[in-house]
């Protein structure tokens, strides 16, 4: 059986296009930024975000050596100045927000709420992350309120391996 990880992996495999703009909110281990530079194409673009330069420079070294520079823009700032990055005539495929329990649940939505905006048509907000994080039991109870004629939810969990992936998809 498929990690819930993997399964967020496949539904932006499913949506995302060559030449997309893409936002790893939460670079963590930089996993998520390599592979979401590996799918946008040399014409694509990664807005990639961090408030802790170690991670940073991290991210920096690998990309560096994976030969997927060119494609990622590393930001030393929290993932709630996303908006402030965000161009209003470049519409973003995705956003992968990679949660923990120590993530602020509720700038969390605050920042969702604000990026959706940005969302082009079929795009996703995707949380990657435990059954019990605040962050995404915040932010479920958030997307659940959003309208259905707009919005498709999907949420995908492991009891066992308490992982939990949720998805947020504009129609």
């Amino acid at each position: 059986m498929r990690k819930t990880h993997n399964l967020a992996q496949l539904q932006i495999d499913e949506f995302l296009n060559i030449g997309d703009t893409v936002v790893d909110a939460t670079i963590k281990g930089g996993d998520a930024t390599r592979f979401l530079a590996s799918r946008v194409g040399d014409n694509g673009h990664v807005l990639s975000f961090s408030a802790h330069k170690n991670e940073i420079d991290e991210v920096a070294a690998s990309l560096f050596l994976s030969g997927l520079t060119a494609r990622v823009e590393l930001i030393e700032k929290d993932f709630s100045m996303i908006p402030k990055y965000l161009n209003p005539t470049e519409p973003v495929a995705v956003f992968l927000f990679q949660t923990d329990p120590g993530l602020d649940a509720q700038a969390l939505v605050q920042t969702i709420q604000h990026v959706q905006l940005y969302l082009k048509s079929h795009g996703l907000i995707v949380l990657d992350g435990h059954l019990a994080d605040p962050a995404i039991v915040q932010t479920l109870a958030y997307a659940q309120t959003l309208p259905a004629d707009a919005y498709a939810v999907r949420y995908f969990s492991d009891p066992l391996s308490m992982e939990a992936a949720l998805l947020i998809q504009r129609l």
